[in-house]
């Protein structure tokens, strides 16, 4: 090791790091990391320091402007082809000239470096508007959208971006303040699949914003120097200018600290996963279990997320808690309010002692039922505007979306209706049905007449 290039050496080994360090069983299925050869590397590139020194390191570790993937313990024992490494810049155009100033600079270094060059261009603040999120929200959504795309159509399988140990315990911070569950004290990934077949990695996350600025002086690098990073109109830029240098009167190393915070709260986050999962499945009620055929049993399972067994929800104790798993393991957004909702239907229906007793909570486009001792989750956003009214002209196939119905006259003489209805079939006087029959969702005030009953019901209360 070079004593007076220490920094140097260690940005260097935890690039290559990074390399040997991603895991396999995490990368997307039919990524060309699983297979022999390896894969085609994207950077991301700002021009800012981070991003600059993580160009520089790979440049120095692959100077010929390709490299080779090497899997830890390479169990196919053959030589890995010379991956492409690409860089990836957007413009967001939002500091005007500095903007541009940042593209070229990006384009002359790829050029200098031996890379492919790759930039977009956005108006961020139309797309803010537009979507109704921050600039900051706009910014990140613009900028991975277009990576994925960009890894897609140009054959990339691996992200690298310049995020630092600064940019991890802020994130920390900020997931604080806001408000967070488990998954949020993990602050930003090192590695993980971003989307179906592009896999991120972040070699700097370690790594101190001192010690990379101490990297581009021992190396003479040049860089853009964003001068809204000054400005605190931002809530990150508040964490980074306000907030960490008052911690660090506390604590001058502070941002290490956190980082090794971090860490730990991903092992927990760890264990806590399986753990989890080892409860979820053994709560889980299978879905072969499901109460007869029927066409409405039939819709339920369609939009049926799970079902679990309310005994055991309420015998694991820390109801809340418990819940919050549930949902995030079958990736269903919800809120403090919806989830102090379901508990509170939870311990309803079973303070009422009544097993006819149906309770619902619905939120997010989503809906909670609680009955017969279960608590299914539903999705109630699969509901195509198109098809809010079908036609149909007559008896055979009458298809709609990626539905069907099957209409067929048969004689009452001999019928077996209740065998009918126990098979899932629908039985109606024939009589009474006149073409064209007009089907529709469910409207406001909808009622019907069940058959064999007197007056009406409410098909929302059914």
């Amino acid at each position: 090791m070079n004593k007076e290039n220490l920094i140097t050496d260690r940005i260097l080994e935890k690039v290559k790091d990074s390399f040997l360090n991603i895991r396999l069983s995490d990368l997307p299925v039919g990524s060309p990391y699983n297979n022999p050869g390896g894969g085609d590397i994207l950077l991301a590139v700002s021009g800012g320091v981070d991003s600059t020194v993580l160009a520089d390191a790979i440049h120095k570790l692959y100077p010929n402007g390709k490299c080779g993937f090497m899997p830890p313990a390479n169990q196919w024992n053959v030589e890995l082809r010379q991956s492409r490494i690409g860089v990836a810049h957007v413009n967001f155009h939002l500091r005007g000239e500095d903007s541009n100033r940042d593209q070229d600079f990006v384009r002359n270094l790829s050029q200098r470096y031996g890379f492919e060059f790759f930039t977009a261009d956005f108006d961020t603040l139309a797309y803010a508007k537009d979507h109704k999120v921050s600039v900051e929200i706009a910014a990140r959504e613009l900028r991975y959208n277009w990576f994925r795309e960009l890894a897609q159509k140009e054959g990339f399988n691996l992200l690298f971006t310049a995020h630092n140990a600064n940019d991890n315990a802020e994130t920390l911070l900020l997931n604080l303040v806001r408000g967070t569950g488990r998954q949020g004290l993990g602050a930003i990934r090192p590695y993980g699949p971003l989307g179906d077949k592009l896999y991120v990695a972040r070699p700097l996350l370690e790594v101190e914003r001192t010690e990379i600025e101490e990297y581009a002086q021992e190396n003479n690098l040049e860089y853009c120097i964003d001068k809204t990073n000054s400005q605190n109109e931002y809530s990150r830029n508040k964490i980074r200018n306000q907030v960490i240098p008052l911690l660090q009167e506390i604590n001058p190393s502070v941002v290490k600290t956190l980082t090794k915070d971090i860490e730990r709260f991903r092992v927990m986050n760890s264990e806590l996963d399986k753990l989890c999962q080892h409860w979820s499945e053994s709560i889980i009620v299978d879905d072969n279990s499901y109460d007869r055929p029927s066409i409405i049993s039939s819709l339920r399972k369609r939009y049926l997320l799970f079902r679990v067994d309310l005994d055991r929800i309420v015998e694991a104790g820390n109801m809340l808690f418990w819940l919050s798993e549930l949902l995030r393991k079958y990736g269903i957004p919800f809120t403090e309010d919806s989830l102090e909702e379901i508990s509170q239907a939870v311990r309803s229906y079973i303070s009422e002692v009544n097993e006819h007793t149906s309770k619902t909570v619905l939120f997010n486009g989503f809906s909670a039922v609680v009955e017969r001792k279960e608590l299914k989750v539903y999705n109630s956003n699969c509901q195509n505007k198109d098809m809010e009214e079908i036609v149909v002209r007559g008896c055979g196939s009458n298809s709609f979306g990626p539905y069907s119905i099957e209409l067929e006259k048969t004689d009452a003489e001999g019928f077996d209706i209740q065998d009918a209805v126990r098979n899932g079939l629908s039985v109606l006087d024939a009589e009474k049905v006149s073409f064209p029959l007009t089907i529709s969702t469910m409207q406001p005030g909808d009622r019907f007449s069940p058959f064999g009953l007197k007056g009406s019901k409410s098909v929302a209360d059914f």
